[in-house]
């Protein structure tokens, strides 16, 4: 079992967790991007897609970049953040708020920002 942890003081920002594989339904669209995958109370789970900034506008990326990262049909823009955001239900925080105007929605700031214990 793992706790997420601030990375600066050591606070606990997550309950216990066990982690699962992320699941099938994760990168669904539910007409806005702001609904994260849904996870079950005492999960988590590692994304291994980009996610977050930078966006790179389809005008720009070549079709073999796209079809290698599985995307066959065109799309306003296409993340090339770094991979491995960790996943948890809403729930299962302690001790953060969400600041929509600066994380433009995401929550991937704290990604680089928190360790585990």
């Amino acid at each position: 079992m793992a706790v997420f942890v601030c990375a600066s003081c050591g606070a606990a920002l997550t309950v216990r967790l066990s982690q699962v594989a992320l699941p099938v339904h994760a990168h669904h669209k539910y007409g806005h991007e702001l609904l994260p995958a849904l996870m079950e109370s005492g999960t988590y789970a590692v994304d291994p897609e980009p996610s977050g900034p930078p966006w790179r506008q389809w005008s720009e990326i070549g079709v073999d970049e796209t079809e290698a990262r599985g995307v066959f049909a065109p799309v306003p823009a296409l993340s090339f953040g770094a991979p491995g955001a960790i996943v948890v239900a809403s729930g299962d925080t302690r001790g953060t708020v969400l600041i929509p105007e600066r994380c433009d929605g995401y929550l991937a700031a704290g990604r680089s920002r928190a360790g585990r214990r």
